[in-house]
């Protein structure tokens, strides 16, 4: 697929890309906010371009179009149902986290719950980076690298992690917003490059491209593989997650000039969502209708640039996959070591190291982990369902760290006991999943058939999670809090089993109780939990109407709106 041009755009944007890392790293580690939150400078367009960069991989442009490929416009939710957990980062965790000053989540959890729940999540998230979304990434990048133009996905993995890695782990978090933010304009221009040049190949026939029946239909009772019970459980406790809860998302929020700065930001997200399935899932269903006999799926993005991308332009469209890759890359190293830095090694020994110490911590740990996902990707190359397993590993993990996180900020009563509790089953979904997963690909289940939905199966996780923690924090003893624990799990047990609907809307009540139930009645101000001032911008920052970051909500949430009214 590469001619002369090709190449040359290629390679010139590696070399623009490490110009502008360390460039603008070069001043950022003489202290701990310098390094992992940038000095507080980042403006709002940078943080908006680097969330979306960052949320951006290969495992889309492989893994994300192939399954649009395969099943249309279901797909799509992935990416345009995250208003809701968006709305909640923006209004809730946003002012929490940048008025106490949080570099990192477990750190918000440590002043909420103790410290206790600062190791434990932790270690949950970083484990989780370093084995699944390095392997993930690594794994998607080498798949397509080598599909796409020829190259052994071994040495692209390395190339890869080198590259990245090296002003990664020089600039700390400044290289990494600034460098997303010229990644992600390129990601969209080669991605919607392809999409046009996909449609004028069909002759714009996008009632085609839409398809018909359950392919034509965002949410769809009779989509089994993505039935509508599972994409409640998605907008309201996976992308929660993701968005509000997560690292690596969040550590952009953070590094904010003010927090006008960070909620425009998250905003300006919101808004270049509405046109990311264009890059990210349509080149997929377009290529359905170029070829609808294909026997890989994921094979559908390398298959549509080399019949749609001319000669001398398919370097663009190399270098915005590229992009996505290296951004994503960038953001879990620097999460991965503030993490380890500041929540791990520093509470464990190095509370009295002088800050220029621990800066060089975080970047042998950043590098550290870059080497093990990196090596531990090459292991797992040949695991044809890695995309899914990972992602049937996120959604569970992700529902009881997400009751911990909306308790802790909304509800006065939530305990510390309950915090742990909720984390621990957090962790101990990731092996049960992973063992779910491995015997029925050879035919063994030992769940009843509802359950075998990894979205449907985090929803009884995140009812039993609350139970949990409303259990542990209102009773005293802990034997009876642990007896009452099991005895309402049972029940709600029983009920996914009996209806996968129920589990879906007992998700929604509990959240929308959260937010509207105890977060109304949120007036008085503490350090650690969300109260009613923080809808409005802290004294001395002022907005005028047309940055009114209500309007521009109101926006934004109309768009949303009105397509879901389009494609219901």
């Amino acid at each position: 697929m590469f001619g002369v041009v090709d190449a040359i755009f290629f390679l010139g944007y590696m070399v623009i890309v490490m110009v502008i890392g360390f460039a603008v790293g070069r001043r950022e580690k003489a202290t701990i906010a310098d390094y992992f939150r940038a000095g507080n400078t980042l403006p709002w367009y940078a943080i908006g371009f680097s969330i979306i960069a960052a949320g951006i991989s290969s495992e889309q442009f492989v893994g994300e179009m192939g399954y649009a490929y395969k099943l249309g416009m279901p797909v799509v939710n992935w990416e345009w149902l995250i208003f809701p957990s968006l709305s909640i980062l923006l209004w809730i965790f946003v002012p929490l986290y940048v008025r106490n000053r949080i570099t990192t989540m477990p750190e918000y959890l440590e002043r909420r719950f103790g410290p206790r729940c600062r190791t434990l999540y932790a270690s949950l998230i970083v484990a989780s980076y370093v084995f699944a979304n390095f392997a993930l990434v690594f794994y998607t990048a080498g798949f397509a690298m080598e599909r796409m133009w020829g190259f052994n996905r071994f040495l692209a993995v390395w190339i890869l992690a080198i590259t990245t890695g090296a002003y990664t782990i020089y600039g700390g978090l400044a290289s990494v917003a600034w460098t997303d933010f010229f990644q992600c304009a390129l990601l969209l221009g080669g991605g919607l490059y392809v999409f046009f040049a996909g449609m004028a190949r069909i002759g714009w026939d996008f009632s085609a491209v839409i398809g018909t029946g359950d392919r034509a239909h965002l949410i769809k009772h009779s989509c089994p593989e993505v039935p509508w019970t599972a994409l409640i459980i998605l907008a309201l406790s996976t992308n929660v997650w993701y968005y509000a809860t997560d690292q690596f998302i969040n550590q952009r929020c953070l590094g904010a000039k003010s927090e006008w700065h960070s909620k425009m930001g998250v905003l300006l997200a919101g808004a270049l969502q509405l046109i990311l399935p264009l890059a990210t899932c349509f080149p997929g269903m377009i290529y359905r209708v170029i070829n609808p006999n294909l026997e890989i799926s994921d094979e559908a993005y390398p298959r549509i640039v080399s019949t749609v991308v001319p000669a001398g332009l398919r370097g663009l469209v190399a270098a915005a996959i590229l992009g996505a890759i290296m951004s994503t890359i960038s953001g879990l190293v620097n999460s991965t070591a503030a993490m380890v830095t500041l929540d791990i090694f520093r509470r464990w020994k190095g509370r009295t190291l002088p800050e220029h110490k621990l800066i060089r911590f975080g970047m042998w740990a950043g590098g550290t982990a870059l080497f093990i996902g990196a090596c531990f990707s090459i292991l797992v190359s040949k695991w044809e369902n890695m995309f899914r397993y990972c992602q049937d590993i996120w959604a569970p993990m992700a529902a009881p760290a997400v009751v911990v996180f909306l308790s802790g900020a909304l509800w006065k009563k939530a305990s510390e006991r309950g915090a742990v509790a909720c984390l621990w089953i957090s962790i101990l979904t990731v092996p049960l999943t992973f063992v779910k997963q491995l015997l029925a690909d050879r035919g063994i289940h030992f769940l009843p058939a509802p359950l075998e939905n990894s979205m449907v199966f985090a929803g009884l996780v995140f009812v039993a999670s609350s139970a949990v923690m409303a259990a542990l924090s209102l009773i005293r003893s802990r034997v009876w809090g642990a007896a009452v624990s099991i005895a309402a799990c049972i029940p709600l047990t029983w009920i996914a089993v009996r209806s996968t609907s129920a589990v879906a809307l007992m998700v929604l009540a509990e959240v929308l109780l959260a937010i509207f139930g105890f977060g109304w009645r949120a007036r008085q101000k503490t350090d650690t939990m969300w109260d009613r001032s923080m809808l409005a911008l802290p004294p001395g920052e002022t907005e005028r109407w047309y940055s009114s970051l209500w309007l521009w909500w109101g926006v934004v949430g109309c768009c949303f709106a009105l397509i879901y009214w389009r494609f219901w």
